[in-house]
């Protein structure tokens, strides 16, 4: 199935109704040519349109298509640090859920992320890791005010890890950004990464 700006909407309303993108939270993306599309910002992600979503090149941020006043999300630059990173990701979705944004390191500004270990549970084979109970650690950032910083600690994330092997990296206080090679794949990885974060918080 080729990804459209139509399976992004149909995408948003599904997560809006789980909860998971309330309000004008949350954007999704996916890679296509020099650029990729993503949601515009303020939008509410109930009842998306096409006209909703702004094409932004990949290389350097610039707004290659969009309808007049639109903008995008400023977690776009978030996106684009993946797909510049890594080659092979062509969508990217990010929300929020409650058993995610609670979960915490008590980072500060002078740490820009830090590995946190998972649970070997059996949902890990929805990443394609087939390993026997595989010891895991998923990256956590710091919640910067200006969402560049935070870019800029993805970027050099996967500069010092360019084989982190989970599809997903978690912003602490606000939520999960998740990949994949089209929209179908990053959403199979989302289910699991909810399902992950559900599990990390009943055992706490």
């Amino acid at each position: 199935m080729t990804d459209t700006v139509e399976r992004l909407s149909e995408l948003s309303k599904k997560y809006y109704e789980k909860g998971w993108m309330l309000a004008t939270a949350g954007n999704l993306s996916f890679r296509k040519g020099e650029g990729f599309w993503v949601t515009a910002s303020g939008k509410p992600k109930g009842n998306l349109a096409s006209k909703d979503f702004v094409y932004v090149r990949t290389k350097d941020g610039e707004i290659l298509q969009a309808e007049e006043g639109n903008r995008p999300s400023l977690e776009a630059s978030i996106h684009r640090s993946i797909y510049l990173a890594k080659g092979e990701v062509g969508a990217c979705l990010h929300l929020h859920t409650v058993n995610s944004t609670i979960f915490s390191l008590g980072l500060d500004s002078n740490t820009p992320y830090a590995l946190a270990p998972i649970p070997s549970i059996e949902m890990i084979k929805a990443f394609g890791i087939w390993e026997e109970k595989p010891q895991l650690s998923m990256v956590v950032f710091y919640n910067y005010s200006d969402v560049l910083k935070i870019s800029k600690a993805v970027e050099d994330f996967f500069k010092s890890n360019p084989q982190y092997p989970l599809p997903f990296l978690l912003i602490e206080g606000h939520g999960p950004t998740i990949w994949g090679s089209d929209l179908n794949m990053a959403n199979q990885h989302l289910e699991a990464t909810i399902f992950l974060f559900d599990v990390i918080a009943a055992m706490r």
